[in-house]
């Protein structure tokens, strides 16, 4: 086949899935994700066997609270230190597959339930219990962007909540989303200063009514 024939085909043929997706929502929801789970390093995702990391809220430049990470994916567990609204320190490790129900290692779950969903989220797509569903292009501040809508089935410790993901035209990486809960007030928060750690590509700052989330002292240690 002649050179620029293959390219004709080529074209007409990612025309055409393109367009089916189009016509089949569910069909257009799965391509989101792919297209998000790959552009977050989801092929290197599997390699993984250790993630560490600080997550720290704040306010105005103040630190209002941090709980350091040592996530050992291979093992299933999270260890978790930690301070209280009345400064006194916490160190537990929690066993992601049989949580306790109460003490220190119930909040560490607690924690990396929450720490880890801020960090990974593009990367737990593909997790057991996650329904995505194609929600159309939305603007987010000029920028025509798909959005990807996440509810869950037995997932984490609040089922019930939902997100919307805004996805970059370009990167197809999150550029912010919309927190829905069951009950109360949602929000909007930015995915912002991405850095790429052994192949993963990650957010590493969400700004949100007032408040700065930021991801620090990462280091992601992989199988070669």
């Amino acid at each position: 086949m002649k050179p620029c024939i293959a390219v004709i085909v080529s074209l007409f043929v990612m025309a055409t899935v393109a367009a089916r997706a189009a016509d089949n929502p569910a069909g257009k929801a799965e391509q989101l994700a792919t297209d998000l789970f790959k552009a977050s390093g989801g092929d290197n995702w599997g390699k993984v066997k250790e993630v560490q990391f600080t997550f720290v809220v704040e306010s105005e430049g103040k630190a209002l609270f941090s709980a350091q990470h040592v996530w050992n994916v291979a093992a299933g567990t999270d260890e978790v230190k930690w301070k209280d609204k009345q400064g006194t320190d916490h160190h537990a490790t929690a066993k992601l597959a049989t949580p306790v129900a109460d003490g220190d290692e119930k909040t560490a779950y607690a924690r990396w339930v929450n720490d880890s969903y801020w960090f990974l989220a593009p990367l737990k797509i593909r997790d057991k219990g996650v329904t995505v569903e194609a929600g159309g292009p939305k603007d987010l501040n000029g920028t025509s962007c798909e959005t990807l809508h996440l509810s869950f089935d037995g997932v984490g410790m609040t089922p019930t909540d939902q997100y919307v993901l805004y996805l970059d035209p370009q990167t197809k990486l999150v550029r912010a989303w919309d927190y829905i809960p069951k009950t109360g007030d949602g929000m909007q928060a930015t995915w912002e200063k991405y850095q790429t750690f052994a192949g993963l590509t990650l957010a590493t700052e969400h700004n949100f009514n007032g408040k700065t989330i930021r991801l620090t002292d990462i280091k992601v240690t992989s199988d070669k």
